[in-house]
């Protein structure tokens, strides 16, 4: 079974909880002395298997490490783990869940080695928001209920907002909408793709 590690809780000793998102579940498996295997780590993909005792969390075995290239940049791997948090937070006591979330990380892994990592991870997001219908379009202000204007700032789950409404950085309405609805961020310079970084960084 093949799958990415959310994330880690240590238990007693030196061994670990491993919690991995695999095609249809997210399973918490228990790992022996996996503080000491750095392959047990955040935002790695393995080739594992489950171990079923009926007695406590199922085990964690023969884990194999399905590595990338840029897993060796600091910064490409910087920016994987964030997201990768975010996401466990997000799924968060779900168990079996779409094949989305998978496919998605699959497609991010792959680009990642060619691609500036904050926009690949903003247009995986971009996707994460159509998938849960959660794409804003912009009409009305999050916060007043208001129609929007031309010129908007985000809130945390890039809900559309006055500027007036909640400060922060401002976009241009047109420009988030196709980016929302294209799921790219090709027409977006980088100081834009820094700032919808950061704001994506307060939560999924």
């Amino acid at each position: 079974m093949q799958g990415y590690i959310l994330n880690t809780i240590p238990v007693k000793n030196e061994d670990l909880i491993a919690q991995i998102l695999t095609p249809f579940a997210i399973k918490r498996l228990y790992r022996f002395y996996g503080a000491r295997h750095s392959i047990v780590h955040l935002g790695k993909k393995i080739d594992f298997e489950e171990e079923g005792n009926g007695l406590f969390l199922p085990k964690l075995r023969n884990v194999i490490h399905l590595g990338f290239a840029w897993e060796n940049n600091l910064d490409r791997s910087y920016v994987w783990q964030r997201f990768i948090r975010l996401l466990s937070k997000h799924l968060f006591d779900i168990y079996e869940l779409d094949s989305f979330y998978f496919d998605m990380l699959e497609d991010g892994a792959k680009k990642m080695f060619k691609q500036n990592p904050l926009r690949v991870v903003l247009e995986m997001y971009a996707g994460l928001l159509d998938f849960e219908g959660r794409g804003d379009r912009g009409q009305k202000c999050f916060v007043c209920g208001e129609k929007i204007s031309e010129e908007i700032s985000l809130a945390r789950a890039f809900l559309f907002a006055h500027p007036s409404c909640i400060g922060g950085a401002r976009f241009p309405q047109d420009q988030i909408v196709e980016f929302l609805a294209s799921k790219s961020t090709l027409h977006l310079d980088d100081e834009v793709v820094e700032r919808l970084w950061e704001i994506l960084m307060k939560g999924l």
